[in-house]
């Protein structure tokens, strides 16, 4: 926490509620950094250093989205590190627990070196539906378990509430390692960790894939469009074979918003009611053939 000498008491309350809620939502905050007042008045136009001087100026990294446009151009897999690429490693498994363990010996992500632990998969790895999120949190990192946390919890009422329990799902992430203070992952670390979740989903041949957030949606459609207008339209996703290739097998698919999302945007549950809706009507097609 920055010092009075950076902020007004007023500000200074601002922020520890804001940082409180940020807790609540399960959210991290990274040690900010403070520049030091002379730094900060020489960077300041000069009609503004008096007015501003007691007002911090943090500096914190910015990620770049994961779209697939930048995914494509890193090679989808094409380690920066040595050793095989994840769609050489990823071709050798030939069932699930093959590639759970070709995935903890993994080295070409560098989120493996401040992750606590590899998180592969919950659920029943039979079942008709599979989830894919984007990357684990905190909580996920700890048990090596996706969706536990907050998030999870509520990934786990809304599907319960069209009648699908643990055992009528199969969960995992893009991205298998946390990213450090729970920020998204970066387009180089989505395209190195692609061919893992692709070749899970090949392995699990669910019936139906269900996308959720906009860095899912976008990595495994190839798609430009945010999660706003991807979400609710069922798509085919086409299967990967063992080399990356398009297969002619393709699974339904529906994108649907993040529940970490809906924890900070709670108006838009009833979209995601509706999704959730569309998704047991098309079940009960499925039941009835």
């Amino acid at each position: 926490m920055p010092s009075p000498d950076h902020l007004t008491q007023s500000n200074e309350r601002a922020l520890k509620a804001l940082i409180a809620w940020w807790a609540d939502a399960g959210i991290e905050l990274d040690a900010p950094i403070v520049r030091p007042r002379a730094e900060r008045a020489a960077a300041a136009p000069a009609k503004t250093q008096a007015s501003h001087s007691r007002e911090p100026v943090y500096d914190s990294p910015a990620p770049r989205a994961a779209t697939a446009a930048a995914a494509k151009a890193a090679g989808f897999g094409d380690s920066a590190g040595s050793g095989p690429s994840a769609r050489e490693a990823a071709a050798k498994a030939d069932d699930i627990e093959a590639l759970r363990k070709i995935i903890e010996d993994f080295e070409g992500c560098t989120l493996k070196r401040t992750a606590r632990n590899t998180v592969f998969s919950r659920g029943n790895p039979a079942a008709k539906i599979m989830i894919v999120g984007e990357a684990p949190g905190r909580d996920e990192d700890e048990r090596g378990i996706p969706f536990v946390g907050r998030s999870g919890q509520l990934l786990d009422k809304m599907f319960a509430s069209i009648g699908l329990g643990e055992d009528d799902l199969y969960i995992s992430n893009i991205v298998n390692w946390r990213p450090p203070g729970n920020r998204n992952p970066t387009q180089e670390e989505v395209a190195v960790c692609l061919p893992l979740i692709e070749r899970h989903i090949a392995l699990a041949k669910p019936d139906v894939l269900i996308l959720t957030g906009g860095v899912a949606a976008q990595s495994l459609l190839r798609a430009e469009a945010g999660i706003t207008k991807l979400r609710g339209k069922w798509t085919e996703y086409a299967v990967k074979d063992a080399g990356g290739e398009a297969s002619d097998n393709n699974i339904s698919c529906l994108p649907i918003f993040h529940p970490s999302y809906l924890l900070r945007q709670p108006a838009h549950k009833r979209l995601a009611w509706a999704d959730l809706l569309a998704l047991k009507a098309h079940m009960s097609e499925i039941a009835a053939e």
